[in-house]
């Protein structure tokens, strides 16, 4: 298991996810440290949010087509996911240069890929985190926001 930030709202979760690996090995090393420790960068806080969203999503019914054919038809359907809320938040809050690439996430583009992306700034970050948290907010969706992350201290400064 990943190490994963554990509050009131998530513990539950986190305790079902140790019963699995329990019940996988039979014993497993656990430790727990302050969530302070490290640096909350803002990619790993927006994947962190797409999960919380992915969750939210998915339990008010939103689903991905497994397949659609040429004509438009719809086979099968599968949960949303968390790759499914940043495919399409990204897209939404990040959106594209006056190029027309769309901006990523990631801290380098692959060469095949330059004409097609590019790397979003600092600042696109901070912008697109900001307009996903007004929407979590529209839609009562409780969002972590550590407050010793990159996020956090943009936003304290933001305000000075």
């Amino acid at each position: 298991m990943k190490d994963v930030p554990v509050n009131n709202h998530t513990i539950h979760d986190y305790f079902e996810e140790l019963v699995k690996e329990v019940d996988e090995h039979g014993t497993v090393m656990c430790s727990s440290q302050p969530a302070t420790v490290g640096k909350w960068g803002m990619a790993k806080l927006w994947r962190m949010w797409m999960l919380t969203t992915a969750e939210f999503m998915a339990r008010n019914g939103v689903t991905m087509p497994l397949m659609v054919n040429a004509e438009g038809v719809v086979y099968g359907t599968r949960p949303f996911s968390s790759d499914d809320a940043h495919e399409l938040f990204t897209r939404q809050h990040l959106g594209a240069d006056e190029l027309n690439r769309r901006l990523s996430w990631a801290k380098s583009i692959k060469k095949e890929n330059k004409d097609k992306e590019r790397v979003a700034t600092k600042g696109e970050r901070f912008d697109a985190l900001r307009k996903h948290e007004e929407w979590a907010s529209n839609k009562g969706v409780v969002l972590f926001k550590p407050r010793t992350g990159e996020y956090f201290k943009l936003i304290n400064k933001q305000e000075e």
